[in-house]
């Protein structure tokens, strides 16, 4: 067994679908995945959301602020006339986030090659 081994299959893995790399750019569990993309066809309150996916409100709750976070989506208040409010969020712009995995993966790409020429001698085997 060679040291090189254990590397076999590490970038091997394959992105099919931009999804994919949604969720690897930004970390996202599949409970974040399944919000966020109820946020694509348009605006929703928490309410709308927990309805559509049958989970418990304060669930999705905690991953709209999660999602909030990570900037994939954003947050607009409304006044209710008898006093309160409530959120509806919706998704960021599709090219705003397309833009945010590209820099991602710029950072990914350059921090990686800095790693390997700083600590991999070219005379390693």
């Amino acid at each position: 067994m060679s040291a090189r081994d254990p590397m076999v299959g590490l970038f091997n893995r394959s992105f099919n679908k931009p999804s994919d790399l949604l969720c690897c750019a930004f970390g996202l569990r599949t409970s974040e995945f399944d919000v966020y993309f109820q946020l694509i066809s348009g605006p929703k309150s928490v309410e709308q959301i927990a309805e559509r996916l049958k989970k418990d409100r304060s669930n999705i709750q905690r991953v709209l602020k999660k999602l909030h976070s990570k900037g994939l989506v954003m947050r607009n208040t409304h006044k209710i006339q008898r006093g309160g409010y409530y959120y509806e969020y919706s998704a960021e712009d599709t090219e705003v986030v397309r833009n945010q995995i590209l820099a991602q993966l710029e950072e990914w790409y350059t921090a990686t090659k800095s790693f390997l020429i700083a600590s991999w001698s070219p005379t390693a085997q």
